[in-house]
């Protein structure tokens, strides 16, 4: 009671006395949900940043305020903040006229987070709905999704489900690209890149995906705020499946409208609409980046932490030829360089490689190590891996099977998606995830796996995707692509709660299926099948690190024409590039020369010094971002720590005809004074944060390396 009664006084002197009919009804940390029961008002808060709703028996639901602490009015409009399309009409959330009846708010505290359930009855229709909202202590971010339960005597049909809307100032839009296909044509940078653009009068952007969430853009927006005001909202939708972004300009105001793709489901029992994020930070892009990392890292993920280990792979260097022999060499070699993960790539099952080193379809779908290659089986592998102070990863794709070993898998053909007929493969199939006992074959299989194996970490693969509308699944014409996601997120949360200690990786032939919904249930992510040149992986990180905390994404250092490891250039580049995010290493054992060898170590055991900031870090890039083709002369991204007391510049030289650059870091504390530190030359100095934003820091090209890496410390 002292802890309440202490928030409670806190709460009267930095935010002003409440109303006299207002109470806070829950908190933690510095979240809380405050109702004035008087004006039937509810305000859900965290972060610094308050969301007002009206919400009670004789109001319509409604956004009615959206602020920070300089109270500039971000929901310029009183409305709600979702609709739903019942039977073909669509209608408000929440409104008295659409036949909505209030039935209860209840709110619920759950360690740093608070979650505020807006429970209301559609009569006529026979559907019950809530609308949720989320908050977690320190995060100026707002999680919202809407659940539907039939109450009635028959299904009741839903379309379009609605993650958000909202009217807010107009501004600068900010968006990413996504993958752009497994090869993304003859530009691959192309992939991942930061966009802007400032909507004329009456003109609408249009955003979305048809299949997997990234394939095109990845579900994530920001908008500057009206110029002078230095505040950003910021988006994502937490959808693994296709969606549908609009942003129309009709005046001085932006409307915005999250939803999924269009399909139509019918509601026989509860389901789950998809999850949106949304706030407003004080500052920029950054400052929306780091509000993002906040809530990933408590709010999603529950505080669980992201490891940005060094990961070795077989793939790039074995590809499906691969042995016993083989692993028990390669394993040595990655300890001896520093790795602290291995993981075995596809190929290891019987049938991997019939149709070349390349094949890994053929056997897909079996889970039964190849007992030509591996007589001892896999479990060998992670003792051994354990006993090198290595963890063991593991590569599977369950989502989809060899349809020549359905027999002796037992998988029922009429478990396959198929689409107009047709499996999209010659010869595998993807298994629709809507059928209850497809899941549990799946997890069946999976837990033999594992409990076989007992590896630490299982690299998720999804390489084919289409929208089922075959017949008999559990889902319609319309909604395979919903139905599909659901059962996705169905099996990877039993998957989590069977093997909490399990590691996943998330990759989808690249990254197909990156968005902040798979944060929830996978640990790293694979970016992109392309993990070379240098400049291409740096653009990949550089972009999506304003969605996601680097220590989630992964990329390699392997063998490319232009940078060949062997007598390479510059292998402090080649390393600092993928050293941003998660560093991966994919080269084959006996083809580094000892010098060679040495030099990686080298930066291996740099990169591991790194990494207690890494883990918790947020980006922003200082620079453009780099790329292949008219890319800056120099390219920056900043990574700090929420607090600001430590700080990592990493500085890459693309032009070898400008030797400075002045790098000027953002975010730090002004009064603050900070240790300057190179990687290479020691301690350069100290300065407070408001000279280092102010004068910068020169960094002078080297004649070892066009890669740097400054480290700044608050004292």
């Amino acid at each position: 009671m002292l802890r309440n009664t202490i928030f409670a006084f806190l709460v009267l002197l930095t935010a002003g006395a409440l109303p006299a009919t207002a109470a806070t009804v829950a908190q933690t940390g510095d979240a809380s949900i405050v109702h004035d029961w008087q004006a039937q008002t509810w305000s859900i808060s965290a972060g610094g940043t308050t969301l007002t709703l009206s919400l009670g028996p004789s109001r319509d639901l409604q956004v009615i305020r959206l602020t920070t602490a300089s109270n500039i009015p971000w929901a310029v409009e009183s409305k709600p903040d979702t609709v739903v399309t019942i039977d073909g009409t669509t209608v408000a959330f929440g409104s008295r006229e659409n036949g909505f009846v209030y039935e209860n708010v209840l709110t619920s505290t759950n360690d740093q987070t608070l979650t505020l359930d807006a429970i209301f009855d559609v009569p006529k229709n026979g559907l019950r709905a809530t609308r949720h909202y989320r908050v977690t202590s320190g995060s100026p971010a707002f999680e919202v999704w809407t659940t539907y339960t039939p109450n009635g005597q028959k299904p009741v049909a839903l379309s379009d489900l609605n993650g958000f809307e909202i009217t807010i100032p107009n501004g600068t839009v900010h968006w990413l690209t996504g993958l752009h296909g497994d090869n993304a044509g003859p530009e691959p940078d192309n992939a991942f890149t930061l966009q802007q653009k400032q909507l004329a009068v009456h003109e609408e952007l249009s955003l979305g995906a048809q299949g997997r969430s990234s394939e095109r853009v990845v579900p994530w927006f920001a908008v500057d705020g009206v110029p002078g005001t230095d505040e950003e909202f910021f988006a994502a939708l937490m959808w693994s499946g296709a969606w549908s972004l609009t942003a129309y300009r009709p005046d001085s105001n932006l409307t915005l409208s999250w939803r999924l793709a269009p399909m139509a489901t019918t509601v026989s029992h509860e389901i789950e609409g998809p999850h949106a994020l949304f706030g407003v930070v004080r500052g920029g892009v950054a400052q929306a980046t780091g509000a993002m990392r906040s809530y990933i890292l408590d709010g999603i993920r529950g505080g669980r932490p992201l490891r940005p280990l060094v990961t070795y792979n077989t793939w790039f260097a074995y590809a499906t030829s691969f042995d016993q022999s083989d692993i028990y060499e390669a394993m040595d070699f990655a300890a001896e360089l520093g790795a602290e993960r291995f993981v075995i790539d596809a190929g290891w099952y019987a049938g991997a490689g019939s149709d070349g080193i390349w094949d890994f379809d053929s056997g897909l779908g079996s889970w039964d190590a190849d007992p030509a290659r591996f007589p001892d089986g896999l479990g060998v592998f992670t003792d051994y891996a354990h006993a090198l102070g290595m963890q063991l990863g593991l590569w599977v794709e369950p989502e989809r099977i060899d349809r020549t070993i359905l027999s002796e898998s037992d998988v029922e053909e009429s478990w396959l998606a198929t689409t107009e007929g047709a499996y999209g493969s010659k010869r595998t199939a993807l298994i629709c995830l809507a059928n209850e006992a497809a899941r549990t074959w799946l997890l069946n299989r999976l837990s033999a796996l594992i409990d076989s194996v007992r590896p630490d970490y299982l690299k998720w693969d999804n390489n084919i995707w289409f929208n089922c509308d075959r017949s008999g699944h559990g889902h319609g014409a319309d909604d395979g692509n919903f139905a599909q996601v659901t059962g996705l997120y169905d099996v990877l949360s039993r998957l989590r709660a069977q093997y909490p200690g399990l590691l996943l990786e998330n990759v989808s032939g690249g990254g197909n299926r990156l968005d902040v919904g798979m944060t929830r249930y996978s640990d790293v992510a694979w970016m992109d099948d392309r993990t070379a040149p240098s400049v291409h992986v740096r653009h990949n990180i550089q972009g999506l690190s304003a969605v996601f905390p680097p220590a989630y994404l992964l990329s390699f250092v392997t063998d490319h024409p232009d940078e060949p490891l062997n007598g390479a250039r510059d292998m402090s580049m080649y390393f600092r590039s993928r050293m941003e995010g998660v560093l991966g290493l994919c080269f084959r054992v006996g083809s580094m020369a000892s010098d060679n060898a040495t030099a990686m170590a080298g930066e291996i055991e740099i990169y591991k010094g790194l990494q207690s900031t890494l883990s918790v870090a947020s980006s922003a890039l200082l620079t453009g971002q780099a790329s292949t083709t008219d890319g800056p002369d120099w390219d920056v991204l900043q990574e700090a720590t929420s607090d600001g007391s430590q700080m990592l510049l990493w500085a890459v030289q693309s032009n070898d005809g400008v030797d400075t650059i002045t790098v000027r870091p953002t975010g730090l504390d002004a009064t603050r004074t900070y240790e300057v530190r190179s990687i290479e030359l020691g301690v350069l100095g100290s300065a407070t944060g408001s000279e280092l934003m102010t004068n910068g820091v020169e960094l002078i090209a080297s004649a070892s390396s066009a890669a740097h890496i400054l480290i700044l410390t608050a004292r």
